[in-house]
């Protein structure tokens, strides 16, 4: 997970956030079992309006494994759309997050508070974690303190971010960066794994 920097919303959703988050809150109010589903502008959805935008905030990687989509392209509600405490939130530019598959997948609609944000005022990818550069591993850093310890734990977790498929990636990963010279470090997935001495 490296630390995002988030640019300005795009215009659709910084004209119309309010109150598409306002119909979708009552929509769900009524009717607990109605499914979201991305409202439309001008023939597009927003999810179609907004999804270049969030994949260029994370150079296409997902915000979270920081690994490539290998799935259709997602967007994270990292406060769960569905959950009645952030149905406001459900078009909000700050809580949108381009994410892969699995990611999403394994979060599915859960919620922690202990969830780390990538891009958090506080966030930084060594306060919480580090690897195990002999076997791939996402790890608490042992050297944080308590509390910072329980939310990378939660992240990983929630997020499934230590799988032994994504370790067996990391470290592919890592042999293929050190193998080449002179390619961008934005080309390959799990890019703090890789920039690591």
């Amino acid at each position: 997970m490296r630390k995002i920097t988030r640019p300005d919303a795009p215009a659709v959703l910084a004209e119309n956030c309010h109150h598409w988050n306002r119909q979708w809150k009552n929509r769900k109010t009524e009717n607990p079992a109605a499914s979201f589903n991305w409202y439309v502008h001008a023939g597009r959805s927003a999810r179609d309006w907004i999804l270049a935008d969030l994949a260029a905030m994370t150079q296409d990687h997902c915000a979270f494994c920081d690994g490539y989509t290998v799935e259709p392209d997602s967007v994270e509600h990292f406060r769960p759309k569905n959950d009645p405490r952030f149905l406001d939130l459900a078009y909000s530019w700050e809580n949108l997050f381009f994410c892969c598959g699995g990611c999403q997948n394994h979060k599915r609609e859960q919620w922690d508070d202990d969830l780390i944000n990538p891009d958090g005022a506080d966030y930084r990818f060594a306060r919480y974690f580090e690897f195990d550069f002999t076997t791939g591993a996402l790890i608490p850093n042992a050297r944080a303190a308590g509390p910072d310890q329980q939310r990378a734990e939660t992240t990983i977790r929630v997020y499934g971010l230590d799988t032994q498929q994504r370790r067996r990636w990391r470290l592919d990963a890592s042999r293929r960066w050190r193998r080449t010279t002179g390619v961008p470090v934005d080309e390959f997935p799990y890019r703090n794994f890789i920039e690591e001495p």
